[in-house]
């Protein structure tokens, strides 16, 4: 799953030596767009940013869940998220729990089925929120600038089918609103130039620029006194907050020492760090210090994409900073590495965003200033690594390579190790493989991608086989729904058999429809449409609906003239219905019900003029009524409250013979005036010599 966009890919072949190599990646999105409104203030400057509400869904997949875009700008100090949540349908709306992640700088890596995800997939824990049908609310301190997201769902859905109509419409409609509090005068910290500060009763925000090729930064408060006495009791907070990880470096000052420093290896690369200090001394107490900021730079050896697939991949390369610009909004971040690798050497490998990781000498952990980075490596035992990245955050993505003697140090001065690196950016993993389908979502104008997954199959990628049909379960499950529909043979058959043309007709169209309906519909390999889906689907449900109207009509045993004008009007309003809502069950059942007051109402009427019950013989109510009033009655049943996703091959085979089957037993008899098989008899296969007996008219004058 993924942000939307075409795949791009690449591949570098360089030589590995003692220092750090370094790959400068680039993904970015398109830009969002928010509405705001200012409240001024002295110091501080609040804004509102909102979206339109959007209805939640019961999760199945990724695409259940309802995204939310937001743009946090510059120098905030505070985020305030305001989630409130309605609800409309009625009393018999129960409350459900409602599941709200947050993310920075991409949507949301969830899990709430509890899936698997693919191999050499690094996926960090989600954070979320659970909350009832109520407002709450999320504060969270100096938050990074950029790109936020929101998702929310309703529980995981219920494996039950429900039919529209015959279950209370709840609808649970969420919106987020974000809160901000901004700085609009922030002192600026330039490098090895001290900056007096003076605290009292309010914090005071400063920010540091931090240049490409940062290896090292130093925050230093010196000559720190309180009231004139030596001490330094100041709060620092450097960084911004994240989530689901959140890095941000935290100093306290509260010791006699005239010194008070905070180390930051590889902070990130050409963008603004905030700083902010507080008194600890008290609201009437000013504490004095200079701010004085110290960069190391370090500018490794790093590759030029470009000049590697010109080079030999026998020779080596010592080129500037190269950067790829892919286009926005993928998914997956891979990496196939492959080495050639001899003499006890290790390759370490570290994916890192922001800023590379520098420090392979004295750790490998591959942790910078404010992100956790995802390490592999590389061995004569393992000579290939992989890694997944899923909705990879929106920054610069470095690959830092460092050649590594554990044994005999010397070794890695002369040592060179040749390294492939494939990278490519997909909306979704594999194209979600056989059993998925790699769908493009739309949130707001934010476009991303997800797979919905099919044949019992699940997870992110849809490889998780916890649940998945088998080859045979598939043939079984189509055989099954395709083949039932060969009981609609009874009912043409007697509609035949009893000169009923154009019933037979609608329920061969029936029988064909839903039986290539269903051979189209099935997940897996099992699976033939003759026709577009869509089709398929709207000529199978007009013709169960026009079926069963046509049944009840024929019983009502009305005059072949008004018949078939009501047969022809209820057909045009299945149709009109069907294209209004294909789901609504009410849609096929008003009709019907329409078609049975007719049948009631002529049935009366027969009895009160007859002065007998109508139909007049026992035998036609205990052998053919009495059977298939039952079979259709357990047909509706079966289809409006006993189908799962479990059962659904088995019982919506089993309504497929009870409606053919009740077709069957509640079509009339035939009249005792017409022949069986009267019908063909009409169509003669010979010439007729037909005699004009027209009368001549002779003048006589």
């Amino acid at each position: 799953m993924g942000r939307a966009g075409t795949g791009t890919g690449g591949a570098a072949v360089a030589a590995a030596v003692a220092g750090p190599l370094l790959l400068l990646l680039l993904a970015r999105p398109p830009p969002a767009t928010a509405g705001d409104c200012g409240k001024s203030d002295i110091r501080l400057v609040s804004e509102q940013f909102s979206q339109a509400p959007q209805k939640l869904s019961f999760y199945s997949w990724y695409g259940s869940a309802r995204l939310f875009h937001f743009r946090v700008p510059p120098d905030t100090v505070l985020l305030h998220w305001l989630l409130q949540v309605s609800q409309s349908g009625g009393p018999m709306c129960s409350n459900v729990e409602i599941t709200v992640y947050f993310r920075y700088g991409a949507p949301p890596v969830i899990n709430p089925l509890g899936t698997s995800f693919p191999a050499n997939t690094s996926v960090q824990p989600s954070f979320f929120v659970k909350m009832l049908q109520s407002n709450a609310s999320i504060n969270i301190s100096h938050p990074a600038p950029g790109d936020w997201f929101v998702a929310a769902h309703l529980p995981p859905s219920s494996q039950k089918i429900e039919v529209k109509g015959f279950v209370p419409t709840c609808a649970y409609i969420f919106q987020p609103d974000m809160l901000v509090m901004r700085v609009v005068e922030v002192s600026i910290l330039e490098p090895n130039v001290p900056l007096p500060q003076t605290l009292l009763s309010h914090p005071s925000y400063l920010k540091i620029f931090v240049p490409e090729y940062t290896q090292e930064l130093r925050l230093e408060l010196q000559g720190c006194a309180s009231n004139g006495s030596l001490g330094c009791p100041v709060h620092l907070t450097v960084g911004s907050a994240t989530l689901p990880s959140n890095f941000q470096k935290v100093l306290t000052c509260t010791g006699p020492a005239w010194v008070c420093h905070l180390l930051l290896p590889s902070p990130p690369w050409d963008r603004w760090l905030q700083v902010t200090a507080k008194s600890l001394a008290g609201p009437h107490v000013s504490v004095a210090f200079s701010a004085v900021v110290t960069l190391t730079a370090c500018r490794p050896w790093i590759v030029n994409f470009k000049q590697l697939l010109q080079s030999s991949p026998n020779q080596s390369c010592n080129a500037s900073t190269g950067l790829l610009s892919p286009s926005p909004g993928y998914q997956d971040l891979g990496r196939n590495i492959r080495s050639m690798i001899s003499n006890n050497t290790l390759v370490m490998v570290c994916v890192n965003a922001a800023s590379p990781f520098l420090l392979f000498n004295t750790s490998l952990n591959c942790t910078t200033a404010f992100f956790q980075g995802y390490s592999l490596s590389l061995s004569t035992s393992s000579r290939k690594a992989k890694l997944i990245i899923p909705y990879p955050e929106t920054d610069n993505w470095y690959l830092s390579l460092q050649l590594v003697c554990p044994q005999s140090p010397e070794e890695c001065e002369k040592a060179k190790v040749l390294i492939e690196t494939t990278l490519y950016l997909v909306p979704c993993l594999d194209d979600c493989g056989p059993y998925g389908q790699c769908i493009l979502l739309r949130r707001h104008g934010y476009l991303y991608a997800g797979c919905s997954c099919k044949a019992g199959w699940r997870g992110w990628s849809c490889t998780d086989n916890s649940t998945a049909q088998s080859t045979a379960q598939q043939r079984m499950a189509t055989l099954l729904l395709t083949l039932s529909n060969l009981m609609f043979l009874a009912p043409i058959t007697l509609s035949v058999y009893r000169c009923l043309l154009v019933e037979a007709s609608i329920y061969a169209y029936t029988m064909f429809f839903s039986t290539f309906y269903h051979a189209c519909d099935q997940p897996g390999e099992a699976v033939l449409c003759i026709l577009n889906y869509d089709t398929l689907q709207y000529c199978d449900f007009l013709g169960s609906g026009v079926s069963i109207w046509v049944t009840i009509l024929c019983m009502a045993r009305l005059k072949a003239a008004l018949k078939y004008v009501l047969l022809l009007l209820g057909t045009l309003v299945f149709a009109m219905s069907l294209q209004l809502d294909r789901r609504g069950a009410w849609n096929m059942m008003g009709p019907c019900l329409f078609a049975f007051v007719i049948m009631v109402t002529m049935w009366v009427y027969r009895c009160g003029h007859r002065r007998h019950c109508y139909p007049t013989s026992w035998q036609r109510w205990v052998f053919y009524l009495l059977p298939g009033i039952s079979m259709a009655a357990l047909a509706i049943t079966i289809y409006t409250s006993m189908m799962t996703s479990d059962n659904y091959y088995y019982t919506h085979s089993i309504w497929h013979m009870l409606l053919a089957g009740s077709a069957a037993f509640l079509l009339p008899p035939r009249d005792k005036h017409v022949e069986p098989w009267a019908c063909s008899q009409k169509f003669t296969c010979h010439y007729q010599i037909c005699k004009n007996h027209r009368e001549e008219l002779y003048t006589v004058t």
